[in-house]
């Protein structure tokens, strides 16, 4: 889940946040996050590093990943279009970046949902492989994206991480995502779409 798609041309910035899980990193372009590394209780903030914990220079988006790792719901803001952008993605990848922002906390959707809701509903194995090169996990929830039977599927080097994070927002197996398979397949009421988020 992390890239090295780093955009070249701009000026690049660290923030550390601070969880029960270790010591985590966001990397920004101005005010754009462009990666995220879990946290890590073998990171260590470098001595004056932004973001550190009792400095002045913290900014919003280590204290946004703070209060989410505490069980916070939170809500990013990210602009998608400029993340997308800066890291030179197609018009799929796009679509579904846009569709996974709109994913909401605490609810989990399978590939084949956000395949559907990105406009793109046979391209379920090619979203998992977005979701897979995804550099910016947790602000763009790759976490809330599980397989169409239910189990919760590859996350990472740790896939302990998806696990910790749906729990954290407090989702559980047989929830949003088994109502939005029986709408889909005919079932109960309807399937949700992007917009409707």
């Amino acid at each position: 889940m992390h890239s090295s798609t780093r955009p070249a041309d701009r000026a690049v910035r660290e923030e550390y946040f601070e969880t029960r899980w270790g010591v985590g990193r966001v990397v920004l372009a101005g005010d754009l996050p462009l990666e995220l590394d879990l946290p890590d209780p073998a990171r260590v903030v470098p001595a004056g590093g932004r973001g550190a914990p009792g400095t002045e220079s913290r900014g919003h988006w280590a204290e946004a990943l703070e209060r989410y790792f505490a069980g916070e719901p939170t809500v990013f803001g990210l602009d998608v279009e400029a993340f997308a952008a800066a890291h030179g993605y197609t018009r799929f990848e796009r679509d579904v970046v846009a569709a996974l922002a709109r994913v909401p906390y605490g609810s989990a959707v399978s590939y084949r949902d956000l395949a559907h809701a990105a406009g793109r509903p046979n391209a379920y194995r090619a979203v998992g492989s977005v979701m897979a090169r995804n550099p910016l996990p947790v602000i763009l929830p790759c976490h809330r994206v599980i397989h169409n039977d239910g189990t919760l599927g590859r996350y990472g080097d740790d896939p302990a991480w998806k696990q910790r994070l749906l729990r954290l927002e407090g989702w559980s197996p047989g929830g949003e995502t088994d109502r939005l398979r029986r709408a889909r397949d005919g079932g109960e009421g309807r399937p949700v779409t992007g917009e409707e988020r």
